[in-house]
């Protein structure tokens, strides 16, 4: 699976909000509290504030992103439609995701595959979470 490069982008700025609230709390500006199984942040710092505000400008980002790229059809053709060569009609997209219930993984792929490959992103994410529960 490759991905275009533009779409790193709202990865990029995810990551980077959510090093900035890692690197709060292991400064000490930011506390972590366990509510349930659910794992809650909370600071005043500015590090903590960016963080927060870069992990909400990702969505943002994402969602415009998807949102232009629906609209990226060649306006030249009648009704905006694209033409399609032999060689974009086979191309097969595959999608997956984890949702983390506290530390529970649930997967769910397009294919077996893609399923494998994110069963093993929510046991990593899990022995994070738990890691981060045991010596936090």
């Amino acid at each position: 699976m490759r991905l275009r490069p533009i779409i790193w982008v709202p990865i990029a700025v995810f990551v980077s909000g959510i090093a900035c609230i890692a690197a709060a709390v292991a400064s000490g500006e930011a506390d972590v509290r366990l509510f349930l199984i659910f794992p809650v942040f909370s600071g005043s710092s500015w590090l903590f504030i960016l963080g927060t505000l870069l992990i909400v400008l990702s969505f943002f980002v994402g969602f415009a992103m998807i949102a232009i790229g629906g609209t990226g059809a060649d306006r030249s053709q009648p009704g905006g439609v694209e033409p399609r060569s032999p060689a974009t009609t086979q191309r097969k997209t595959t999608y997956g995701g984890v949702v983390m219930v506290g530390p529970i993984p649930i997967v769910f792929a397009s294919s077996k595959n893609m399923a494998i490959f994110m069963l093993i992103i929510g046991i990593a994410l899990a022995m994070v979470f738990l890691g981060a529960l045991l010596f936090l």
